[in-house]
C-alpha cells in the first residue's frame, strides 16, 4: 500500500500573510486542487472502551461467594466497595465463567477463565469499562479502580494486555458514495451494513445490528482480533440505545456549543486488541500491558490506523478530510511523533506447522479419553523435541503456563463442539 502524501494546510489569515501554513487551517491545498473543510465539525475524540486484563490465582472466597449466589438463583451481589452487581454464568465460547455487570458504575467484570484450572494462576481477569465511566475519569483514576477491583478477585494480580477502542465523532460530513473504492486497508475481513434498524450490545462494547434496505449505515474493515476499523451512523445507533441525552450533553461540551443536536454525527472508530497493542509496545520497546502504559500513545496509535486504514483522493494524495481526521483528533495526550510498527513474532511457521500438528493431535485424541492439560504436558515433556517446542513458543513470547493454557483450552473446545467423542 503506497503512502499518501499530506496536504498543505491553510488558513486564511494564513494566506493573507503568506506564511508557511496553519497547521490547523481547514483549507487543504496541493497539486490536486484546493478543499474547504470548515463546516465539518468534530464533536469529540474519546476512549470508548478500555478492556483490561489481569494474570493471576483466583480469590477461594470471591469464586465461592459467587457460586453460592449463583446457586440460590439470587443473582445480585453487593461488592463493597464497588456497589451491587448482577452475577451470571458464562458459556465455554466466552472463554470466562462468571460474568458480573455493574450500569449504573459501567463496568463489566469477567471472572474465572474456562481454560484454566480454578487454583492455578491464569488470565482469570478481564474488566470492561463503558464509555461514561472512562469520560469522567482521568487515566490515574481510571487505573486505580482496575487495580482495585483486580485486588479484590486476584491473588498477586499483575496487568498482562489491555485493549482499547478510540472513537472520533464529526458533524457536517457523511460517508461519500466512493468510499469503499477509495479505501485501502491491509485488513481482509470486510463487512457493510445497510439501513440499521436495531442494535443489541454485548456487555458494554461490541454492537450487533440487523438490517434492512438503504444506504450504508455501517463499515466494518478488520477482525476483533487485531485492528479494526468502524464506521457508522452514530446519531442512529444512540436512538435506538436511548443514550441521546447523554451524547448531546458531551458533544455540546466539546464544541462549545456548536453542536447542532439537528444534524447526524457519524463516529469513526479504531479498535485495537490487547495484541496489537503488545506489539505496538514491542517496536516501541516499551511494556503496554496496561490503560496507564498505552496512555501516553494513544493519540500516536491513532494516528498509526489512520495510515494503516486509510480514505485516499487519488493513488498520490491521501483525502484532505481523512487527513483532518488523523491530524485534529487527540486522545488523553497531544501525539508525540512517533514511528508507530508492531513488532511482529518472528517467523518460524515451518517448524510451528510441525509442532501445531503434534499439539493438535495430542489434545484431540485426550479429549476421547478425557484426559487433562496435565495428561496432555507430560506426554509432551517425554518427546525428545519438547526443549525445541519451547524455544519455539519463547520466540512467540510465549511460556510454558501459555503453553498449558493453549492445551486446555483446545480441550475445552473440542468437548465443547463434540469433537471429542
Amino acid at each position: 500500500m503506497a503512502k499518501g502524501k499530506f496536504w498543505d494546510r491553510h488558513s486564511l489569515k494564513s494566506l493573507e500573510k503568506g506564511t508557511g501554513g496553519d497547521p490547523k487551517g481547514r483549507l487543504f491545498i496541493s497539486r490536486a486542487g484546493m478543499a474547504d473543510h470548515s463546516k465539518i465539525l468534530l464533536c469529540g475524540s474519546s476512549v470508548d472502551t478500555v478492556r483490561q486484563l489481569y494474570y493471576g490465582t483466583m480469590d477461594p472466597d470471591q469464586l465461592e461467594r459467587i457460586k453460592a449466589t449463583i446457586e440460590a438463583q439470587v443473582f445480585e451481589i453487593e461488592h463493597r466497595p464497588f456497589g451491587r452487581w448482577h452475577v451470571g454464568k458464562m458459556s465455554k465460547v466466552s472463554g470466562f465463567r462468571y460474568k458480573l455487570q455493574n450500569n449504573d458504575e459501567g463496568i463489566v467484570i469477567l471472572f474465572g477463565s474456562y481454560y484454566v484450572q480454578e487454583d492455578r494462576a491464569g488470565a482469570h481477569l478481564k474488566i470492561e469499562l463503558s464509555p461514561h465511566f472512562i469520560a469522567q475519569r482521568g487515566v490515574k483514576e481510571i487505573q486505580d479502580r482496575l487495580n482495585q477491583i483486580a485486588q479484590a478477585f486476584l491473588k498477586d494480580p499483575v496487568p498482562s494486555g489491555v485493549a482499547v477502542h478510540l472513537a472520533l465523532d464529526v458533524q457536517n460530513w457523511t460517508l461519500p458514495h466512493t468510499f469503499e473504492q477509495r479505501f485501502v486497508t491491509y485488513a481482509r475481513a470486510k463487512r457493510s451494513y445497510d439501513g440499521l434498524t436495531t442494535a443489541e450490545f454485548e456487555d458494554l462494547s461490541g454492537v450487533a445490528v440487523r438490517y434492512g434496505k438503504s444506504e450504508v449505515e455501517t463499515l466494518m474493515y478488520g477482525k476483533a482480533s487485531g485492528l479494526q476499523t468502524v464506521i457508522y451512523n452514530k446519531t442512529k445507533e444512540i436512538t435506538v440505545t436511548d443514550k441521546v441525552d447523554y451524547f448531546h450533553g458531551l458533544w455540546t461540551a466539546y464544541t462549545f456549543g456548536d453542536f447542532d443536536p439537528e444534524k447526524p454525527v457519524w463516529r469513526i472508530e479504531m479498535r485495537f486488541h490487547h495484541q496489537v497493542v503488545r506489539e505496538v509496545g514491542e517496536g516501541l520497546g516499551e511494556t503496554l500491558h496496561s490503560f496507564q502504559d498505552v496512555a501516553p500513545y494513544l493519540t500516536d496509535l491513532w494516528r498509526y490506523a489512520l495510515m494503516k486504514n486509510r480514505l485516499d483522493h487519488s493513488s498520490t494524495y491521501i483525502d484532505p478530510v481523512w487527513q483532518l481526521f488523523l491530524e485534529d483528533a487527540e486522545f488523553v495526550h497531544p501525539a508525540q511523533g512517533l514511528w508507530i510498527r508492531r513488532k511482529k513474532k518472528q517467523d518460524v511457521s515451518s517448524v510451528g506447522r510441525n509442532f501445531a500438528a503434534i499439539i493438535g493431535n495430542l489434545i484431540s485424541l485426550s479429549a476421547r479419553q478425557n484426559r487433562n492439560a496435565g495428561h496432555v504436558m507430560r506426554q509432551l515433556k517425554r518427546l525428545d523435541c519438547f526443549d525445541d517446542l519451547l524455544r519455539y513458543y519463547r520466540l512467540r513470547h510465549m511460556s510454558e503456563a501459555d503453553l498449558r493454557q493453549q492445551i486446555e483450552k483446545g480441550l475445552a473446545l473440542r468437548r465443547l463442539i463434540g469433537k471429542a467423542a
